[in-house]
């Protein structure tokens, strides 16, 4: 579940995400978390264990708003996806770990 996790926090650096939250400090523009939403629930689904590829929608709305949380949306729109900064990695693991 590692691998995992890893594999989704890097693939998920796709600017965009879902609706964003009423009152978050970092709220990003809806243009950027669609985006992040599109690439991350494929992403989900072809890396998920087997019978959790449904949960792509719960895992990549927690990730997004974990980062609108923790992230600026200056660094959030800088973010390589051969890294995977402190934000980041806590936002997979808090989310993966959440919805199994």
């Amino acid at each position: 579940m590692k691998r995992f996790a890893a594999l989704l926090g890097a693939s998920s650096l796709c600017l965009g995400a879902l609706p964003t939250i009423a009152n978050t400090p970092n709220t990003y523009p809806p243009e950027a978390v669609a985006a992040f939403m599109a690439d991350c629930e494929p992403k989900f689904a072809a890396q998920a264990p087997a019978g959790f590829g449904d949960r792509g929608d719960r895992y990549c709305t927690c990730v997004i708003n974990r980062l609108q949380e923790t992230m600026p949306y200056e660094q959030f729109r800088q973010l390589d996806p051969n890294e995977e900064p402190p934000e980041l990695k806590a936002a997979t693991h808090n989310c993966i770990t959440s919805i199994f």
